[in-house]
C-alpha cells in the first residue's frame, strides 16, 4: 500500500482514536486511545446538523493541540469507513498530520480498557469545512458536477435503501447523474486498500476530469470519505463530500433516478450509459 494517508508505526507522540465498535473500545484498546460517538452518526447538512457535526470535531482538535502530540492515527477493525471519514473531516478542519492507522485489528502495542470516552457538546456556531459540501451546495450545481456514488450496486440500483439494516417503506434510489464506485472495491481480495497504482488505472475507466468540481456522496457521509482521500491522492483538484447523502437527499423534493419503495415492487430504472462506459461498473 504506497497511500500517504496511511502510517504503520505508532509512536509515543501520536494521539489515537479508537473507531471500532463502543463494547470493542471499552473491552481492549490501545493504551491511551479516545472514543469518539459521533464519528458514527449520521449528520444532515442544515445548519442544526451542521453544529452537531462541528462541535465533536472541534472537540477532538482541542484535546490533540492540548496533548502536546505530534499526529494524529486512527484506527478501527482495518482500514474501514470510520477511520477513514475522522481523518478526512480532521484534514478539512486544518489537521493535516492526521494518519489511518494501514494495519488490522489487533494492533501490536500495550492495551488497557477504554476509559477515554468523549461525548462533546453541540457548536453555537460553526464554521465552513473545507471539502464538505451541503444540499444547497448540490442542489445550485448539480448539473455541473462530478458525482461519485460510493454506495453498493444494490443501493445505487435502487434496490436497497441503505446497506445495512433497510427498513420497509424507504426511499430508494440515487442522486441524477451519479457514478457508481462500491465502496467495497477500494478493497483487495484480503480487505487490504487497493494499491495507489491500481486505482489510477480503474480511474481511467471514467469520463471524468481531475481538474473540475467532484463531490462523492453514500448513505450518510462516511463511506464516502476514504474515496475522497484516495482521489486527492490521485490528482483529483476540487473533491468535496456531501455531508447529508442519501439520507437526506431521499428526503427532498429534488430530482432522484431509479425510484422504488423498499418492501414493495422494485421500479429501479437501468443505469444509463455515459461515453461507452456503464455507470454500474467500476
Amino acid at each position: 500500500m504506497n497511500w500517504s494517508f496511511l502510517k504503520t508505526d505508532i509512536d509515543a507522540g501520536d494521539f489515537l482514536i479508537d473507531c471500532r465498535a463502543q463494547s470493542a473500545y471499552e473491552e481492549e484498546t490501545l493504551e491511551g486511545a479516545y472514543y469518539y460517538p459521533f464519528i458514527k452518526k449520521a449528520f444532515g447538512s442544515d445548519p442544526e446538523s451542521q453544529k452537531k457535526l462541528y462541535g465533536p470535531l472541534l472537540a477532538v482538535i482541542q484535546e490533540f493541540q492540548k496533548s502536546k502530540k505530534n499526529r494524529i492515527i486512527v484506527f478501527d477493525e482495518g482500514m474501514g469507513m470510520f477511520s477513514t471519514r475522522a481523518v478526512y473531516l480532521l484534514r478539512s478542519m486544518g489537521i493535516k498530520e492526521s494518519y489511518v492507522f494501514g494495519q488490522k485489528w489487533p494492533i501490536e502495542g500495550k492495551k488497557e480498557k477504554g476509559k477515554l470516552k468523549f461525548e462533546p457538546a453541540i457548536a453555537d456556531k460553526t464554521k465552513p469545512i473545507e471539502g464538505v459540501v451541503d444540499k444547497a451546495y448540490m442542489e445550485r450545481n448539480l448539473t455541473k458536477l462530478q458525482i461519485f456514488d460510493a454506495r453498493t450496486m444494490e443501493e445505487y440500483e435502487g434496490r436497497l435503501p441503505r446497506l445495512t439494516a433497510p427498513e420497509d417503506g424507504t426511499l430508494c434510489g440515487r442522486l441524477p447523474g451519479a457514478f457508481l464506485w462500491d465502496w467495497r472495491n477500494l478493497y483487495d481480495g484480503e480487505a487490504n486498500l487497493i494499491d495507489k497504482t491500481v486505482f489510477k488505472k480503474r480511474l481511467n475507466g471514467f469520463p471524468f476530469m481531475p481538474e473540475r468540481p467532484t463531490v462523492i456522496y453514500d448513505y450518510n457521509g462516511a463511506r464516502s470519505c476514504l474515496l475522497a482521500l484516495m482521489l486527492k491522492e490521485a490528482g483529483y483538484i476540487d473533491i468535496a463530500t456531501y455531508q447529508g447523502s442519501w439520507f437526506e437527499w431521499r428526503k427532498s423534493s429534488l430530482p432522484k433516478q431509479a425510484v422504488s419503495i423498499f418492501g414493495q415492487k422494485q421500479t429501479a430504472q437501468a443505469a444509463p450509459r455515459v461515453g461507452g462506459i456503464d455507470r454500474k461498473k467500476v
